[in-house]
């Protein structure tokens, strides 16, 4: 009977984990070629993709594109973005962009595909959103030969920002 007793405490211990803060993960800019991945960001209470803006310089054939990250409630969020994934696939060379807890978009599939429709380097892209786990996927059919290079910055006078250089060959 000891022994339940024990066990008892253990189970009822397990949930106090949760209340240890994270760990902050600052991994800087990689470079993706061929595929690969890499993640970035914080778990918190819920964020909202606010807006996703593309800036290009084809002489450079380098071209950015900007998730800006905010909090549960849509207002903008100081320090790092909400944790995402990213991954780059190969054959079909796709690169696919998961943002954990984020239920809610300010930004839908017809304004990313109107946004991104005269990009260089992304020949199509789909969004969804999974109601199960609160996720938002991105996903960018690329050219193939497509480099990319994925990092996250720091909200302090603006947002949090994702930000993704697409960079042909």
């Amino acid at each position: 009977m000891k022994y339940m007793g024990c066990l008892l405490c253990l189970l009822l211990a397990l949930p106090v984990s949760a209340a240890i803060p994270s760990k902050k993960v600052q991994q800087g800019p990689k470079i993706l070629s061929g595929k690969g991945e890499l993640f970035g960001g914080l778990a918190g209470s819920g964020f909202t993709l606010l807006d996703v803006r593309r800036t290009a310089d084809k002489n450079k054939k380098v071209e950015r594109v900007v998730f800006d990250v905010g909090d549960k409630n849509g207002a903008k969020m100081k320090g790092w973005p909400g944790y995402f994934h990213a991954e780059l696939k190969n054959n079909p060379q796709r690169l696919i962009i998961s943002f954990a807890q984020m239920p809610t978009s300010l930004v839908n599939e017809v304004a990313l595909n109107f946004r991104l429709k005269n990009s260089f380097a992304v020949k199509k892209t789909a969004m969804s959103m999974d109601p199960m786990d609160s996720s938002l996927n991105l996903t960018m059919d690329l050219k193939q030969n497509t480099k990319v290079r994925v990092y996250q910055v720091a909200g302090k006078k603006n947002t949090s920002k994702v930000v993704v250089d697409l960079m042909a060959e």
